[in-house]
């Protein structure tokens, strides 16, 4: 039975010697690999937050519709665009209306700055203009043609009166009149005079080319005799001349902001017509910068041989209201103006 056995075994084969099904086979996660070794998914394509996250790419720091509004960023280098025009700037763009989005981004105190600048060089130009023909006129003759007078306790004695009338200049002192107005050196303004000066009892007045300026004799700190002027001519004038300009800056500065007040209250109306929404400070540096060109028409022409040619007001205010018209219709309204 055993030799049986064997040589069944051996004719058959043992199954369990022709090797193991499984071993045969292969186990089938051998042969098709682990799917986990074969690659996650995950480290073929790529971690979607490795190739580039949307969030690195700040859709603000691409082109977009705020880096190009007139209120935030001007156009160019992106870091030109978010720096807001110097005073150089500022000058030329007042001449230019549709410009005008990005001078009402203008800082407060860099408004205030330009306007002092611009009056300071209208007041420079204006008194240089003044000390040449100060320079070339004879003044201690007409000193010398005066008669006897004295300023005292606040008021002119006089013993008769004297009237100089030559050429573009005229003089006239008297003490039968207390004082003398605007009103009265424009008359004679318009009559020819570029230098006029009128005494009378009480105070000067004094117009250069259409610049007037006021002294009472309240003011002065020492008693003034014709004597005392042919010594010290040259000197006191200029000081009260220096003086004067100096309040003159001064109240160029507080005239111009007040004008651009008023211009204010018109580009309100202005914007109602026009329906537009728009924030009183961006309406009043509009305003402010209007203005620039007929001041800087008024300065040049002052100092230019032109007989008594001026910009009447009237004209200076037509002017600057259709500026500010032209620049209103440009800027964005109040809600675009927020979202910058």
């Amino acid at each position: 039975m055993d030799n049986n056995y064997n040589n069944y075994n051996q004719q058959q084969g043992n199954p369990y010697q022709q090797g193991n099904f499984y071993q045969q086979q292969g186990n089938p996660y051998q042969q098709q690999g682990n799917p986990y070794q074969q690659g996650n998914p995950y480290q073929q394509q790529g971690n979607p937050y490795q190739q580039g996250n949307p969030y690195q790419q700040n859709p603000y720091q691409q082109s977009g519709p705020y880096m190009n509004n007139g209120y935030g960023n001007y156009g160019g280098n992106p870091e030109e665009q978010q720096k807001a025009p110097n005073i150089f700037q500022q000058f030329v763009l007042s001449f230019i209306p549709p410009q005008y989005n990005r001078l009402t981004k203008v800082k407060t105190g860099s408004m205030i700055g330009f306007v002092t600048l611009l009056a300071l060089i209208a007041t420079i130009i204006s008194f240089v203009h003044f000390t040449i023909i100060f320079a070339s006129l004879d003044i201690k003759g007409w000193i010398n043609e005066l008669p006897d007078f004295e300023v005292k306790n606040g008021r002119l004695y006089l013993e008769e009166e004297f009237l100089y009338d030559e050429g573009e200049i005229f003089v006239y002192v008297t003490e039968d009149i207390s004082d003398f107005s605007y009103d009265d050196a424009s008359m004679l303004m318009g009559e020819g005079y570029k230098e006029i000066i009128l005494v009378g009892r009480d105070g000067l007045s004094f117009m250069q080319n259409g610049e007037y300026q006021q002294f009472d004799f309240s003011n002065a700190t020492t008693d003034i005799s014709r004597d005392m002027i042919v010594e010290t001519l040259v000197p006191m004038i200029f000081f009260f001349i220096i003086v004067g300009y100096i309040i003159f800056f001064i109240g160029r500065i507080l005239w111009y902001f007040l004008c651009a007040a008023i211009y204010l209250l018109f580009g309100l109306a202005i914007a109602g017509i026009m329906k537009k929404q728009l924030p009183a400070e961006a309406l009043y540096r509009a305003a402010v910068y209007a203005k620039v060109l007929m001041f800087t028409v008024a300065t040049v022409l002052s100092i230019i041989p032109v007989g008594t040619f001026a910009v009447p007001y009237y004209i200076r205010i037509v002017i600057t209201l259709v500026f500010m018209g032209f620049a209103i219709a440009k800027l964005p309204d109040q809600n675009q103006w927020h979202q910058a």
